[in-house]
């Protein structure tokens, strides 16, 4: 995984850790402000979580997407705040819980980045036109290395105080995480549904 502070205070001893999800980038979170220290794991080429929590007082878990399953398996022994989920859930690739393992094998076969983006940005893809990505076969391989990693330690358990969902997703199943969670909190959005946000404190 790579890492990298989006926000940095000082002045605060409050971090907000955010796993993105499958493709994220640091560019894809730009609109979002925040008067606390914030920190995005992404690139999931690895995962090697090497950061010292210790130097914050209190700390936000923030997980999107494929970064909620991650997030449940790598962060689970650290003393947490507030954990908020995003559009996924902590068995993604699965029959009832996620992305059935057909489907997800499939678009790992026939993987296309014009493709991804049209489903994770919807109608919103004329304000990501700054967004970055890998290149496809980048991509590829990171998605096979999320499909290794989330089907590892399946049922190992962690819960979320707020869970969210778009109802306008392409990508995660909205049954999924009802299933998994019960009643999120419903976004007019799609998947990516940050920019239904202007503040990470507003998550």
């Amino acid at each position: 995984m790579k890492k990298i502070f989006l926000h940095q205070n000082a002045d605060s001893g409050d971090l907000i850790v955010v796993f993105g999800g499958f493709a994220s980038h640091p560019s894809h979170f730009s609109h979002l402000k925040s008067q606390k220290n914030v920190l995005l794991f992404f690139d999931y080429e690895d995962f090697s979580l090497e950061f010292d929590f210790k130097a914050f007082e209190n700390i936000t878990l923030i997980a999107f997407s494929m970064g909620v399953c991650v997030a449940s398996k790598m962060m689970r022994s650290l003393p947490l705040g507030a954990k908020i989920a995003l559009n996924g859930t902590n068995q993604p690739i699965d029959r009832n819980l996620g992305i059935h393992p057909g489907i997800f094998r499939k678009n790992l076969e026939n993987f296309s980045l014009k493709a991804f983006k049209k489903s994770l940005l919807a109608e919103r893809e004329k304000l990501a036109q700054d967004f970055e990505f890998k290149d496809e076969a980048g991509l590829k391989k990171e998605l096979g290395n999320l499909l290794d990693f989330c089907q590892k330690e399946r049922h190992l358990a962690f819960e979320w105080d707020r869970v969210y969902a778009s109802a306008h997703d392409e990508i995660f199943p909205t049954k999924a995480i009802k299933k998994s969670f019960g009643a999120p909190i419903f976004l007019n959005e799609p998947h990516f549904a940050f920019f239904a946000f202007d503040f990470w404190e507003e998550l």
